[in-house]
């Protein structure tokens, strides 16, 4: 037998101080994976099955997929349809034990002071038409609506006609001589009437008799006096009706929701300022990467430097062996490839963003397999790993993209390989044609991965670095760099891995 949900203290505090006794209020109890553990109220009213212990709340409430947990706590959702004939603002919050509560206010009541007319409108059978005889009676049944502070129009062919007199209220508006027209337009008045309209559009556009209600929004009149308005959207007999009403902050209910609206404008000012303290870090961290850039420049070209002298001192070069001679070729190049690299680190904010120009040339992949295995020839000899390429010559395609940072991202991925194969395993690298691409691919004889691991491979960057064979440690930064270099000349990557039995990675570019 299922027992009342048990109130933590900050639950209870949450019930008294934001839930207004309304009639029909109906708690759902939520562990901390979002199934329903106990329940209270007229549950029945706002969800369509029975409840059953254990049950997921988005099976429970399909309307609510993606709320639990909420963004953020509490989070209040007004006016919510949860079934055809009944409206709720509910609110989802987690309590300090990590368990959740959804707790159903009944809104469908909040029409029932324009219930009585509205009786008598649908007595009338009314239809919004050219004729004076019918505008008249529209008029008459809408006549005592101004009484209860409510401003009526007739919405008919994207455009807004008042029915009856206006309220005391629309006098103080900035725009009031707007409204006393035969064809009002709205959104002149209300800017935040063009918003709704896309809401109000879905109980419009429906067959059948209906409403939508607005949130609340705030406008200042002449006087500078501030008050707060709600829109109800109807569709009554095959004719459209919006109304307009001022929010009294006398009564209590019409006070809870003034202070919603408070705190939804309080929520998007604390978002407007996170996203300008977003800015500043965004700011500080392409001045850092400026900065860090702009000092290595200056070591790098005088490594550069000092190689070039080298080689040009024949003296020098005769007493040098042909593998010293090779070796100090090689820093050459890989400071001059480096100094690029770190060019184009200087534009890694541009890349993140998707405009980075990167500088297409055609690929000799040969070469540019033979600069990647230079580059680990040392860690591959000390491993007696062996390097192999299977370079497909039949293959009629011309492959362009960035040399250096193409190399870059295969110098990674090597890397990589040669981190987790054991001593004695086998690299290869090479091209292929498959499915309507062009494949580059790496293979290795490594320990593998298992497919949790790999399905998260290359989700950004991260703090984390898995020691390799050797013991050898990584900055965690290899494959997110190659991700972003493969996505900046619009090719695609995944690795194919199984524990102990290797990995490989692989770089699709379409065919042209």
């Amino acid at each position: 037998m299922m027992t009342k949900p048990e109130f933590t203290e900050a639950i209870t505090d949450y019930i008294i101080s934001k839930i207004p006794p309304y009639i029909g209020l109906a708690i759902l109890h939520l562990n901390e994976d979002a199934q329903l553990q106990n329940w209270l109220g007229p549950v029945h009213k706002y969800v369509d099955i029975k409840p059953e212990l254990g049950m997921d709340i988005e099976q429970l409430t399909p309307f609510l997929i993606g709320m639990v947990p909420p963004l953020i706590n509490p989070m209040v959702l007004p006016h919510i349809q949860t079934k055809a004939d009944h409206y709720a603002e509910i609110h989802i919050v987690e309590d300090e034990l990590q368990q959740f509560w959804v707790f159903f206010v009944d809104q469908t009541r909040s029409a029932e002071k324009l219930q009585q007319l509205l009786q008598e409108v649908n007595s009338a059978r009314l239809k919004l038409s050219a004729s004076t005889k019918k505008n008249a009676q529209v008029e008459n049944h809408f006549s005592a609506f101004y009484l209860l502070d409510f401003a009526t129009f007739a919405y008919q062919n994207n455009a807004y006609f008042p029915l009856g007199p206006l309220p005391v209220w629309t006098k103080e508006l900035n725009n009031a001589s707007a409204l006393h027209k035969n064809q009002v337009d709205l959104v002149e008045v209300f800017p935040f009437i063009e918003v709704f309209q896309y809401e109000a559009a879905s109980c419009w556009e429906n067959r059948q008799d209906g409403k939508v209600e607005s949130g609340v929004w705030e406008e200042e009149t002449i006087t500078g006096r501030q008050f707060f308005l709600k829109a109800t959207a109807i569709r009554h007999e095959q004719t459209n009706y919006l109304l307009i009403n001022i929010i009294n902050r006398e009564d209590r209910q019409d006070s809870e929701l003034i202070q919603k609206a408070r705190e939804q404008r309080l929520t998007l000012d604390q978002l407007a300022r996170t996203q300008k303290e977003l800015k500043k870090l965004l700011d500080f961290k392409n001045q850092f990467v400026s900065i860090v850039s702009h000092d290595l420049r200056s070591p790098l070209g005088a490594v550069i430097g000092l190689s070039n002298l080298l080689l040009d001192d024949s003296e020098m070069m005769q007493k040098m062996n042909e593998n010293q001679s090779g070796l100090l070729t090689d820093i050459k190049e890989e400071m001059q490839r480096l100094l690029d690299y770190n060019d184009k680190l200087y534009h890694w904010s541009n890349l993140e963003l998707g405009n980075f120009k990167i500088n297409k040339t055609e690929i000799d992949f040969r070469e540019l397999t033979a600069y990647v295995e230079r580059m680990q020839h040392f860690k591959l000899k000390q491993k007696n790993i062996r390097f192999k390429q299977e370079i497909d010559k039949t293959i009629d395609f011309v492959l362009m993209a960035d040399e250096t940072l193409l190399g870059q991202a295969l110098n990674n991925l090597v890397g990589n390989a040669v981190k987790f194969t054991p001593e004695g395993g086998q690299i290869t690298i090479g091209t292929r044609l498959k499915q309507g691409n062009f494949e580059i691919f790496i293979n290795d004889t490594g320990v593998g991965m298992p497919k949790e691991i790999s399905d998260k491979l290359f989700e950004g960057f991260t703090r984390k670095s898995t020691m390799g064979t050797y013991g050898e440690k990584g900055t965690g930064l290899g494959l997110g760099i190659v991700k972003k270099i493969v996505e900046a000349h619009e090719f695609d990557i995944n690795v194919e891995s199984e524990p102990g039995k290797g990995s490989t990675f692989i770089i699709r570019a379409p065919l042209d």
